[in-house]
């Protein structure tokens, strides 16, 4: 996807989030998109789109005290972070998008102040769902950026989903959109490592999945099918 109608149409689409703003809520998200479409860079495209509210964090307004230790000090601001995260005191809606290069790109549209940032997925170090009954939120950490996604629970989980499969893709080097949670790596430099029939099932299965959720196109999909049965 390159642009932001596209981005618009797949968030719908996949039930990830949408803008309530009374009558011009679909404006404003296409608004928000149209940042991102901008921000791509050439040969990037986007491999999925989402829309929540927006919480910024900032750590900076914590500092360590005497004598502790990093992972206490971490878990401590997470926990005074964490829970507090409601509708109304998120920033507003913000279009959000995952990228073939590796990214993250989160954008908001307003008159004379549009709000860009974009980070790699390789910089996140934390995913972190925290639903209630019908709502919830996703923290995510990185180096330099602390924010929260809210959202209904099972878009919450669903974002968080789509993160953690993408991480996994960058850590595999492959960007395809594809789930790879059961991906196994190459045992070498060309050589793939020998699979089972357990395993053979298991990735069909994912592209199926990814078929389902329109990540992968019909063509895609037969051609893997055709050589895993020929294999």
């Amino acid at each position: 996807m390159k642009k932001a109608d596209e981005m618009y149409v797949y968030a719908r689409k996949h039930k990830l989030g949408f803008n309530m703003t009374p009558l011009i809520g679909g404006w404003l998200q296409r608004k928000h998109f149209k940042l991102i479409e901008d921000a791509l860079g050439k040969d990037e495209e986007v491999l999925a789109s989402f829309i929540g509210r927006h919480h910024p964090e900032d750590k900076e307004n914590f500092s360590p005290e005497t004598g502790e230790s990093s992972e206490d000090f971490h878990e401590r601001v997470h926990d005074r972070q964490t829970g507090k995260v409601r509708y109304f005191s998120c920033k507003g809606f913000s279009a959000y998008a995952i990228t073939n290069s590796g990214r993250l790109i989160f954008a908001r549209w307003v008159p004379f102040n549009n709000d860009y940032k974009s980070i790699p997925l390789s910089n996140i170090n934390t995913i972190n769902p925290n639903t209630r009954i019908i709502w919830g939120s996703l923290r995510i950490e990185s180096f330099r950026e602390v924010f929260s996604i809210f959202w209904t629970k099972r878009v919450v989980f669903d974002i968080a989903k789509l993160l953690e499969d993408s991480k996994s893709d960058m850590q595999d080097g492959v960007m395809d959109g594809i789930t790879t949670a059961g991906r196994h790596k190459l045992a070498g430099a060309g050589t793939q490592a020998p699979l089972t029939t357990e395993t053979n099932y298991q990735k069909l299965k994912e592209r199926r999945q990814a078929l389902e959720d329109g990540l992968i196109t019909q063509e895609e999909y037969d051609e893997y099918k055709d050589k895993f049965l020929n294999s």
